[in-house]
């Protein structure tokens, strides 16, 4: 049975300090999110952030959560989501912005509904921290938002709010433009756009931050690719799913590749899923993320562990598959300095399965933190 042991002792303060919370997570398996497990090992959380890691801590004042036999890890980071933008009750969508095709001014965080994040319960799934993103409808589409999944007042969950530049070249451009005979209704005329953005407004130099673009078949990575094959910029693909026929143009330049579900069967017959090759890529040295949004719609918190497993069943090291899910997407949005492993002075999002989540379709999750605050216990 999973228990807490409770230890608290008086502490002498002076008058107007306020006591911060502690908590001393016991004899866990920590996987660090950096590669490293580390077995039996103590965390102390004092406040929002880790203090201490290491064997046999002892800390008086704090709440002593026994991990024995568990599985701790780094809170999950989905990097790319549109859910709490999404409206669910009235299907309106306040992160697609379809009056104009280049938008890079635009910041998702004003489309994000805290009653509709707090109702997807991310933290039961593990995934402590969200990238919300514009839609894929738009060339340029707007610029991500990190936030925290625990319940708190909006300002409070914000980590990073222009994270990354979101854009698209995949056919939901075509569809929402074109059905109203606009530009781009052509593959040509989505490109022509963005090279114009890219090169006559110098747009990648002027906001001066990661660049995250939807590019799902072989085509439209390939375009991608000797269309910014001369800027000097962090490139990351969403969806990417036929990413084995662009393989060498993608290890030359390190892009990154957040994945979208790998489950659905509309993805599975419509597009060449390869994910034998991806191994090349992880040995190259490309970060590789999840998200639970495929083709810019949101599809559950499940989805994000379901395509983490089907990774770790094509034969990556499944500790390379928890970078996927902690590390490499703090990289990708740049918020690295603060979530994405259990370091000290980190943010102290921590989850604590019952067993490994890519490697035992019953593993789950039995504790979770963020930011030092309990959500689920």
């Amino acid at each position: 049975m999973f228990c807490t042991k409770i230890k608290r002792k008086k502490e002498k303060r002076t008058e107007g300090m306020e006591r911060k919370n502690m908590y001393l997570i016991k004899n866990g398996t920590v996987h660090t999110g950096t590669g490293k497990v580390l077995e039996e090992h103590d965390i102390l959380v004092e406040g929002t952030k880790i203090r201490k890691i290491g064997k046999n801590l002892c800390e008086e004042d704090a709440e002593v959560i026994d991990a024995t036999g568990k599985q701790v890890f780094p809170g999950f980071i989905d990097p790319h989501s549109s859910i709490g933008a999404m409206g669910i009750p009235t299907r309106y969508r306040d992160n697609a912005e379809t009056t104009n095709v280049i938008n890079p001014d635009l910041s998702v965080k004003y489309a994000i509904d805290p009653d509709e994040v707090n109702a997807q319960e991310f933290y039961k799934s593990g995934i402590t921290s969200v990238g919300f993103s514009p839609d894929h409808s738009n060339v340029i589409g707007g610029q991500i938002t990190v936030c925290k999944t625990a319940p708190d007042h909006m300002a409070n969950r914000i980590v990073k709010e222009h994270a990354a530049m979101k854009g698209s070249v995949c056919s939901t451009v075509k569809d929402v433009y074109g059905a109203s005979n606009q530009m781009p209704k052509t593959r040509m005329g989505i490109f022509h756009l963005l090279k114009e953005a890219i090169r006559k407004d110098d747009l990648l130099k002027k906001y001066q931050m990661p660049f995250v673009i939807a590019a799902e078949t072989a085509g439209e990575i390939q375009c991608l690719m000797e269309l910014l094959k001369d800027e000097d910029i962090q490139l990351t693909i969403v969806d990417g799913f036929e990413f084995g026929d662009a393989i060498e143009e993608l290890k030359e330049k390190k892009v990154g590749i957040i994945f979208g579900n790998f489950s659905n069967l509309s993805q599975i017959s419509k597009h060449e899923i390869d994910l034998s090759r991806l191994k090349e890529l992880v040995e190259n040295g490309n970060r590789i993320a999840f998200t639970n949004t495929c083709k810019g719609a949101s599809e559950g918190r499940e989805v994000f562990i379901w395509s983490a497993i089907e990774v770790y069943r094509a034969g990556i090291d499944a500790e390379d598959v928890v970078k996927m899910m902690t590390i490499q997407p703090a990289e990708m949005l740049g918020v690295a300095d603060r979530i994405g492993s259990i370091e000290v002075g980190k943010d102290a999002d921590i989850t604590i399965y019952s067993d490994h989540p890519v490697k035992s379709y019953v593993a789950h999750v039995q504790f979770c933190m963020i930011n030092g605050k309990v959500v689920l216990s």
